[in-house]
């Protein structure tokens, strides 16, 4: 069965009002791959027509999760003709990035577009905010900053949506192991979607085991295997953050695969092979090529006054849609392939 997933893209280009993420079916043949693979090689870019500025500030900068996101807002920038930079702490580390985003504010960029997964990036943001730099939030949200605009998923609706997957793959009863990461807003988020979807549509399904994971891949494969071995009735897994290839290593030392039912996030190479070895039965993807392409190209629409005349701007109305739902997509054994890498 063929359903047009991207109809949130759609509405995006709009500027709708978007909230709910969609949802797609386990059965669900592939639409058009939109992105360019994770690991394209990079080109070279088109020198920008003014020296009007778009930083991106991420958690860890050398995550390849990253890659589209940062693709996406270099298209927008060249499209635009103006500088996008993209920056971020190389280790794990909320507070390096809010350190990051301050230092930012003294060299007056255009824009900042910063993901948020800590509460205290709110402050760090209504202070770019107060010295007149405008914010757009991206793939983790701080809804109660002054930023501008949030491009990005509804993360308990991905959380939702992973319940019910696994809930049709289990048939309704069984053991569930979640692996997240503790400290991360928007990924217990999804946790807590998943099992609110339990409890209200799946009660004979039981989260027995939560573990943190670090964003690490190596660390979630050494959880995943302590935590399959400690509970032995698991017969199903939920990574919400993109270490799926370390659940994969795990579920094939163990000789798991098939046997326990596997939903990861996000998708690279390493993720996809899990799928196609039987590791993995399916991954979420959340377009985020479109997360990093509408945060610079909104942010621009503000600063260049192309949004001004929305009535009661000069009041207070906001200028740009509150929040820009990118779509949500999972990823099987039978279309994979359109995800791969030179596809």
């Amino acid at each position: 069965m063929k359903r047009a997933l991207y109809l949130t893209v759609a509405a995006a280009l709009l500027f709708s009002f978007l909230t709910g993420c969609a949802s797609s079916q386990p059965a669900a043949q592939p639409a058009k791959a939109t992105t360019q693979p994770a690991s394209a090689a990079p080109t070279t870019q088109p020198a920008p027509k003014s020296n009007e500025r778009y930083v991106m500030v991420v958690l860890i900068s050398g995550h390849p999760f990253w890659n589209d996101i940062k693709k996406g807002a270099q298209d927008a920038a060249n499209q635009l003709g103006v500088k996008f930079e993209f920056t971020g702490p190389v280790e794990f580390d909320a507070a390096a990035q809010a350190s990051q985003v301050e230092q930012l504010i003294g060299t007056k960029p255009a824009g900042i577009i910063v993901g948020s997964y800590d509460p205290s990036m709110t402050a760090t943001i209504n202070k770019a905010v107060a010295a007149g730099i405008p914010v757009a939030t991206f793939d983790s949200d701080a809804p109660e900053s002054k930023r501008l605009v949030f491009v990005g998923p509804d993360h308990y609706q991905i959380g939702w949506e992973y319940g019910r997957y696994m809930a049709q793959m289990l048939g309704g009863k069984g053991q569930v192991g979640v692996l997240t990461v503790l400290s991360q807003t928007n990924l217990m988020r999804r946790v807590q979607g998943i099992k609110d979807y339990f409890a209200q549509n799946a009660p004979d399904i039981k989260v027995v085991a939560t573990e943190d994971n670090g964003g690490d891949d190596q660390i979630t494969a050494d959880k995943t295997k302590t935590m399959i071995q400690a509970h032995p009735e698991i017969n199903g897994v939920i990574v919400v953050n993109a270490t799926g290839s370390g659940v994969a290593t795990a579920i094939k030392e163990l000789d798991k695969a098939g046997k326990i039912k596997v939903i990861t996030s996000d998708v690279s190479d390493p993720i996809l092979k899990g799928i196609t070895d039987g590791a993995i039965d399916a991954t979420s993807y959340v377009n985020i090529y479109l997360e990093g392409y509408y945060s610079v190209k909104l942010l621009h629409d503000f600063v260049s006054g192309s949004t001004s005349g929305v009535p009661g701007a000069k009041v207070g109305v906001n200028q740009l849609p509150t929040t820009v739902n990118p779509g949500l997509f999972f990823v099987t054994k039978d279309n994979a392939s359109a995800f791969m890498s030179g596809k």
